[in-house]
């Protein structure tokens, strides 16, 4: 029973420590998750609202065509630092999303953060850490991965427990990647109010909303290599189940096979001999008179006797 939570125990942990490291791998940028989440706030929306979105940028392209370049504008952008997009976008040089993304990418500082809170600190502390202790992390997985080696006791053992401790890692990476594409498909992201907010037109946010938000923050956390990564963990998980599987089937024939022995053993020995065989068949085969004719000679014995007596 311990051994059995032990392995469990070390499981998990080697699962926590590896997830760990590979959603370290993207770190949190926050400038660049800034821009890429304005353009997926841009791609949810409504057509309409994107429309409208557009029509406020480009009368702002307007008004510095004009020189009114100190006009206030309901839109956080830095008028100054547009000019050149506009020109682009009025050239047909980018089409209303890339419009859009280069104009609020403009907006956006690349020294820009979020607040300080004890939260981010953490995370910054940890993914320091990350980046700074590789060596020591990869220590300890493989003092874990020794330790689980020993309490496997033999190879085969050992590889199927690996091959769980995969299809685990692939199962975690790859189900919320696709819940939420489900979710997209079956619902919809819909960021309509969030674009609308940044217009200037609705302060105000649905659940909806706030749920595609957080959605999307999360998509953009799976990157090419993490999709990748869990897809060939699940890959080694299905194909450790299946080597499992074969193993379980091969350890079960040499059992039949000696249940077989056994059994045929037993017959061999409740199985009669010649001589007792030989004796059945004669009380078999005997006919019906020679059964009265011993029967006749018994009595008339019988009758000897008494006479004699």
């Amino acid at each position: 029973m311990l051994k059995k939570f032990l392995i469990w125990l070390i499981k998990n942990i080697i699962i926590l420590l590896l997830i760990t490291l590979i959603f370290s791998t993207v770190a949190l940028d926050v400038p660049s998750l800034v821009k890429e989440m304005f353009k997926d706030i841009f791609s949810y929306a409504s057509p309409e609202t994107q429309k409208e979105v557009i029509g406020k940028l480009t009368g702002v392209c307007s008004g510095l065509d004009k020189n009114n370049s100190t006009e206030e504008s309901s839109l956080p952008v830095n008028l100054s630092r547009i000019g050149s997009l506009c020109k682009d976008y009025n050239s047909n040089k980018t089409n209303d999303r890339e419009f859009f993304f280069n104009v609020i990418g403009s907006a956006v500082p690349d020294n820009f953060g979020l607040p300080n809170s004890n939260a981010m600190e953490k995370y910054y502390a940890a993914m320091n850490f990350l980046n700074s202790s590789k060596i020591i992390y990869f220590t300890i997985i493989a003092v874990l991965l020794l330790a689980l080696y020993l309490l496997a006791g033999t190879l085969n053992a050992f590889l199927v427990i690996l091959s769980s401790i995969c299809f685990s890692m692939g199962m975690l990476i790859l189900i919320p990647y696709i819940a939420v594409i489900a979710y997209d498909k079956l619902v919809g992201i819909d960021t309509t109010p969030l674009l609308e907010t940044v217009l200037g037109s609705n302060l105000s946010l649905d659940i909806k909303a706030i749920i595609s938000l957080v959605l999307l923050l999360l998509l953009r956390t799976y990157t090419h290599l993490v999709i990748t990564l869990g897809i060939i963990f699940t890959a080694i998980g299905i194909g450790g189940k299946v080597y499992s599987w074969k193993l379980k089937k091969q350890s079960s024939k040499p059992k039949s096979k000696e249940g077989k022995k056994i059994k045929e053993e037993k017959a061999k020995k409740e199985k009669p001999t010649k001589e007792e065989e030989d004796e059945a068949h004669r009380h078999r085969d005997r006919s019906t008179k020679e059964i009265l004719d011993e029967l006749d000679e018994m009595h008339k014995k019988k009758l000897k006797e008494k006479e004699n007596n």
